[in-house]
Parts: structure tokens; sequence; C-alpha cells
């Protein structure tokens, strides 16, 4: 299972040194990015451990750890993709890409939500309304209309509140995308998402799709322009065993349309420690893609998530101390290396 350690003092020294700074420099430093008034002396208390760090200067940290330096805005970018999927709904699929999103665009990249489940979840949480989207979609400015080739995608993809992060939005319009698609390209359907992303893919660092709960060709689209998978699933047995159905469609994937789709790897969500079952779930999954993928540290099931979303805004924008930021953190990290973003502050600062 991926692991990280927790930020200490020992932490907060090396990442002080990496950027070439005094205490009173890093203090400085560190009053900017969190509206604080620390001083030198409240450094050096964190770092020999006299002092719990405060949980505001940890978030900080972690975010400065992963940071690179923006390139220029018409600089060439690789544009890996990657998607989340899982045929079950319930399974913080939508959480998972949102907050992986906004995790990679706060830390120097530019990135693109596409937003490929028709319930336009990853949309609201990133701070569409629903009016916005009935606009949006009479407006022909939504992933089905690029789909079935009414707009552009440069036309449709659209910024959010979050700088660097954009948005391809979706509306339950896009439920008629695999009929369509069917007919329009009998032969070539599942290619058209990755085709038409191509259109903008070197304009992002990182693309991340959100899929519908289903394995339909909608998803399959999804899963032939992706290059990585990450598989969000609820530790519990009726998610677990849809996982076998996945695995079915992936290969069928890897044969057909995308050789080059690789699992990146589950990330076990909604987890209640305190519940046996779900203790025993988590084993099984553990069990189950030892030595062939990672499977991440689990998300605790938290009512924060469930308020985020009412109010249209990305979890860890709203409270970064979150449970889970650490696994979402791991992941972004994971997703920057196998993207070559790795210019750290070490380098960059």
């Amino acid at each position: 299972m991926a692991e990280g350690s927790a930020m200490d003092g020992a932490r907060m020294k090396a990442l002080r040194e990496a950027k070439g700074l005094s205490q009173a420099d890093f203090a400085r430093w560190l009053n900017e990015r969190v509206g604080r008034s620390y001083d030198r002396q409240r450094v050096s208390k964190w770092e020999v451990g006299a002092e719990r760090i405060p949980q505001i200067v940890v978030g900080s940290l972690e975010i400065a750890e992963i940071e690179r330096t923006r390139p220029a805005d018409d600089a060439p970018r690789r544009g890996l993709i990657v998607a989340a999927a899982n045929q079950k709904g319930g399974v913080a699929k939508t959480a998972t890409s949102v907050n992986l999103a906004y995790l990679l665009a706060i830390t120097g990249n530019r990135v693109l939500l596409v937003d490929a489940d028709p319930q336009g979840n990853a949309t609201a949480h990133v701070g569409v309304g629903h009016a916005q989207i009935v606009e949006l979609n009479n407006a022909e400015r939504t992933l089905y209309h690029v789909l079935v080739g009414r707009t552009p995608i440069a036309e449709v993809v659209t910024e959010t509140y979050v700088p660097d992060l954009h948005l391809l939005p979706s509306s339950i319009t896009l439920s008629n995308a695999d009929g369509e698609l069917t007919t329009r390209e009998p032969t070539g359907a599942p290619m058209v998402l990755r085709e038409k992303l191509a259109a903008v893919r070197s304009t992002y660092d990182v693309i991340v799709i959100d899929c519908a709960p289903n394995l339909g060709l909608t998803t399959i689209n999804a899963l032939t322009a992706a290059d990585q998978l990450v598989v969000p699933c609820q530790a519990e047995p009726h998610s677990i065993l849809g996982l076998h159905h996945l695995n079915e469609t992936v290969a069928k994937v890897r044969s057909r349309t995308n050789p080059g789709l690789r699992m990146l790897g589950v990330v076990p969500t909604m987890f209640n420690g305190r519940l046996s079952q779900d203790q025993a779930s988590l084993d099984e999954l553990t069990q189950m893609w030892s030595g062939t993928t990672t499977v991440y540290e689990p998300v605790p099931r938290a009512t924060i998530y469930a308020q985020a979303a009412a109010a249209n805004r990305i979890t860890l924008e709203a409270d970064f101390s979150a449970p889970g930021r650490d696994t979402y953190l791991a992941l972004a990290r994971d997703i920057m290396k196998i993207a070559g973003l790795e210019d750290r502050h070490g380098q960059a600062a």
C-alpha cells in the first residue's frame, strides 16, 4: 500500500534547506503563503520538535514540496491523460477526479478536467450551477456537442474559479452520445474523444477525465484516450466484485484501441476503519492488486465531501485538512512523476 511520511520538523528543515532559505527568510516565505505572522523562533521550534506544526502550515508545506515552476503560457505540454473509472456509482469517483485536478493545478500545472458523466457532478463541483449548465447546453458548449461534432473543443473548454484548472463541462444531454456515436462513427466510435482531445492536448500538462458509472461507449472513449487509469473503489464487497468486470473491459481496450493504457492505482474510498467489513474489504483489495499496481491509503468517509459538493466546491479547496488529503497528494505526486513534471522546489526555487 502506498505510504507517505508525515510532515515533521526534519522534513520541514529539508524543504527549507532545499530552497536555500534561512529560518527568518523561510518564516517570511511561509507567512506570504498562509497569511500568518510566524517568526524565526517559531520555525526553529517546529524544526526541533519543540512545538507541533499547525495544520495550515503542514498543508502549505506539502503543496510546496511538489510545486514546480509554471511554464510559459505558450510552452508545449505533454497532456498526460488520466481517467478515473469504475462502473459502480457512489464510489467517490468524482471526488477523486476533482480533488486530483485541483492539486495538480495549484502545484504549477495547467489542467483540463473532462466531465464524461451525464450527471455533470464534476461540472457542479467546480462551481458551475444548474442554471449555467442549462445555458451551456443550450449554447451547444458541452462535451456532448464536442463528441458529435457540433462544436470545436476549444470553444467549449471554460475556465473555473481555480487558476489553471479548466473544464470541459457535461450535461444530461451526454446520455445521448453513445447511440449517436455508434450511428455516426460505426467503426471509429471508441476513438472520438481521443481525436477531439488531440486539438488541445499540447496546451495542458495533465487532462483528468471523470468517467460515468458505467462501461458504455463514452467510458470506452475515455479509456481509449487515457494514458493512465485510476480506479476509485469503495471498501465494500459489491464494489470489489465490479472490478473484475472493469478489468475485462480494460483488457479489451488494450487489445483493440489503446495498447498504451496503464493502471496507475486503486484508491479505496469511503473507508471506516472501525467497521470490520470495511477493513476486510480493504485487505481483499490489497491482496487482489498486490504486486500489480499501487493500492493507495484509503480515503475515509467524511461529511465534508458531501458538504463541499452541495456548495459546488472542491473539497480540498474548501478545507485542505479534509480526510484523504494525503492520498490525493500521493496520487498527484505519482502523476507528476509519470508526466515528467518534477521541476521541484530544490531546482526551481
